[in-house]
């Protein structure tokens, strides 16, 4: 059964977190790291910050559990995002 949400994939080290929305929840952790180990991954300072650190300091978080692609916008404001 897939489970759908709002996740944040979080550094430990700077506190900095990037959200987003899966309709897949374990499907999409494991291709968000598949291309963070190749480099390709889209949002470059996570890219960055990745290569530099390695897996070790980073962590996935469900932070809901949802339907909802909007709650995603609810839940950026007031934190320190990957941009």
């Amino acid at each position: 059964m897939t489970e759908s949400g709002v996740v944040a994939l979080r550094n430990l080290k700077t506190d900095k977190v990037y959200l987003f929305f899966s309709r897949d929840i374990k499907k999409d952790c494991v291709s968000m790291r598949f291309q963070l180990d190749l480099g390709m991954f889209p949002c470059r300072s996570l890219q960055e910050d990745y290569a530099k650190t390695g897996l070790e300091v980073f962590r996935f978080d469900t932070l809901e559990l949802t339907d909802d692609e909007e709650r995603l916008e609810e839940l950026k404001e007031g934190l320190d995002l990957y941009v």
